[in-house]
């Protein structure tokens, strides 16, 4: 025997209207796309860091 009674539902109403909401997800396009951009010039930074070292290496490992 299920003695569980589901519990009721209310609506909330909305907070935030649609002017807000595009707002916001203009607001973190942009985060996104910097966050995009400064990772990208990380990985860059690393690479380029990585083969200097490679170079490095190699040429006082060959003397």
């Amino acid at each position: 025997m299920d003695t569980h009674t589901p519990a009721t539902t209310s609506s909330v109403p909305d907070v935030f209207g649609d002017a807000d909401v595009q707002q916001f997800t203009a607001d973190d396009t942009e985060a996104g796309q910097a966050i995009c951009q400064m990772l990208s010039m990380f990985f860059a930074y690393t690479v380029g860091v990585m083969v200097l070292s490679t170079l490095v290496t190699i040429y006082w490992t060959t003397r």
